[in-house]
């Protein structure tokens, strides 16, 4: 007796079943979980073999989701039958194909109809429409018929059939299975699903941004522990599925995105990517609700200018294009009031390689104009060793105010300990970065009086302190002052959403709701209506507080973030930084 393995297979395990579906022999060429044969897949073995099959080919989903390539064949074993099963883990399906789309080609080989796949896999009909496009496309076919043969004969349909096998008789590897239990169709109108609802979030878990990754974890991790406390929404539990997703690298947005809506999770959430577009068009196509904090005014256009495609996209916090006019109209109250006397009429932007980000520096010159100011800016490469090669020329130019733009806390590091050393009467306004923990933990004391915004920041208000408070009880460590509270927000925000909705699967009816509430967070007011789906700013761009999100500005006083503008969020006043020459009238 010889067994055979087929060369489009790479095997981690073989087994020799025999009529009883007992294992006559095992070969597991790569140790792991599949160290012994799935039961299901040894009784399907059986039906094989009861009903003189050939070859099945088929892809498994284990109990942990997970889809196994599966091969069985009928080979010579003398007077009595035996089936050998071939088993790989299938990291890459063919064709391209997501977990997703190979349940929509099962139930294409099953003659049904685009609703009956919607009521089997909880999906609205226009999202299976796009998924069975997507599946044709795929598979170089041009009809539904051509794409279930194809599946077929690449072993591409999946067991158990999604849905239970009713309507599935005429297909022999169905028939073979026969004995495998599944889960009985009801109709629609009778259904309970107890299944959980799962959030799939795209995060640097390595990589550059991975301490406000861990930040987006946590404060999601907090916020499902007190939904499911509570009961979950509708009594379903919530769950948190992540991707590791290097934020500059294109390929790897890509493929975090992907391998979510492979997974079939309810909804998408992300921080920001440099290639945001890449994640755009993953979500768009893909149809659930993806709730994302890039900040980028581009992506906020791109759902205004075709809701058609990004109606179900939304940006969580207002826009970058706030940074600049923001950091003018701060230096232009200090001065109004006293709390500061600029060393020069020169202001200085430091701004980094940040692809498609916009600081709206434009209308910063306009603002810096009307005070008297000039606003020079230097472009920074994307090394730490260019920020610190930037700080030489600031210091040349003598600013009374510099604004960093850039996002990541090394570079920001390094530019203030440049500048540190020798940058007297120039105040040091950074963007976003000191919202990281790590900010302070690198810079130590010398932190002390530097200044920086945020979009979107944790107020100092009680609902945000005992969100910290809870925070510091789960983690040992309080929260950063951005991405963490956007996390747990957003988080919430969903659930308020789904529980809203009539089913969690009809994305439509949830990103309706998305739109429709208003969420007070701990990162302030949460509304969503607009024609770009953002948050928006306050004072910048709203007057009205309970819709928008304040424009955060802080100073480290003391080793603490304290919120100077604007009112009613502000708990401290402005002071000299501790570097500034004292002065003969001070």
């Amino acid at each position: 007796m010889k067994l055979h393995h087929h060369a489009d297979t790479t095997v981690a395990a073989s087994y020799l079943v025999r009529p009883d579906g007992t294992v006559e022999h095992s070969w597991v060429t790569e140790p792991g979980p599949l160290s012994t044969i799935p039961g299901d897949v040894a009784a399907i073995a059986v039906g094989v073999m009861r009903d003189d099959l050939l070859e099945a080919r088929f892809r498994w989903m284990s109990p942990k989701k997970q889809l196994l390539a599966v091969c069985i064949s009928l080979v010579d074993a003398g007077a009595e039958a035996r089936a050998e099963v071939s088993i790989r883990e299938d990291a890459e399906l063919v064709w391209g194909l997501t977990a997703r789309e190979v349940d929509v080609v099962t139930l294409l080989a099953g003659g049904l109809t685009n609703q009956d796949i919607a009521d089997r896999l909880w999906l609205s009909p226009r999202t299976v429409t796009t998924h069975v496009d997507r599946v044709l496309a795929k598979l170089g076919v041009k009809s539904r018929t051509a794409a279930a043969t194809k599946a077929l004969d690449e072993g591409m349909t999946r067991l158990p059939v999604p849905g239970g096998t009713d309507g599935f008789e005429h297909l022999a590897l169905v028939r073979a299975s026969a004995a495998v239990p599944g889960r009985r169709l009801v109709p629609a109108s009778r259904r309970i699903r107890l299944q959980p609802l799962v959030i799939g979030s795209a995060v640097p878990i390595t990589g550059i941004a991975r301490a406000d990754g861990e930040e987006m974890v946590r404060g999601t991790e907090l916020a499902l522990a007190e939904i499911n406390a509570r009961g979950g929404v509708c009594g379903r539990r919530v769950e948190l599925a992540t991707a590791d997703v290097d934020i500059v690298s294109e390929s790897s947005i890509e493929k975090g995105m992907l391998e979510l809506a492979g997974k079939g999770v309810d909804a998408i959430t992300s921080g920001y990517f440099a290639w945001q577009e890449v994640a755009h068009e993953v979500a768009a196509d893909y149809g659930a609700p993806y709730l994302h904090a890039a900040t980028l005014d581009a992506m906020v256009q791109r759902v205004e200018h075709d809701p058609s495609r990004y109606g179900r996209i939304f940006q969580v916090c207002p826009s970058d294009t706030n940074y600049g006019p923001g950091f003018v109209e701060f230096l232009a109250g200090l001065k109004r009031r006293g709390q500061w006397n600029p060393s020069s009429k020169r202001l200085v932007v430091l701004l980094g390689a940040w692809k498609v980000s916009n600081l709206g520096l434009d209308r910063a010159a306009d603002l810096a104009q009307e005070q008297g100011w000039s606003l020079d800016i230097v472009r920074v490469g994307p090394s730490t060793q260019d920020w610190v090669d930037a700080a030489s020329r600031v210091r040349s130019l003598a600013p009374a105010a510099l604004l960093i733009g850039h996002y990541f806390v090394d570079g920001t590091v390094a530019t203030i300990r440049a500048l540190l050393d020798n940058m007297p009467d120039t105040l040091i306004y950074s963007l976003y970065a000191p919202s990281i923990p790590e900010f302070r933990e690198q810079l130590g004391e010398r932190a002390n009086g530097i200044l920086w915004a945020t979009v979107t920041g944790t107020y100092s208000d009680p609902v945000s302190k005992g969100f910290a408070e809870r925070y510091k009880r789960a983690y040992g460590v309080f929260p950063g002052r951005s991405h963490a509270g956007i996390s747990y927000d957003r988080t919430m925000i969903l659930a308020d959403a789904w529980s809203r909705s009539a089913s969690p699967r009809d994305y439509g009816k949830v990103s309706h709701e998305i739109r429709s509430l208003v969420h007070r967070g701990v990162n302030g007011s949460y509304y969503l209506g607009g024609k770009g789906q953002a948050a928006v700013a306050y004072p910048l761009a709203s007057a009205d507080a309970s819709l928008a999100q304040a424009h955060l500005v802080y100073q480290i006083q003391d080793g603490k973030h304290r919120i100077l503008s604007p009112d009613p969020q502000a708990d401290s006043a402005f002071q000299l930084p501790p570097w500034f020459r004292p002065s003969p009238t001070r």
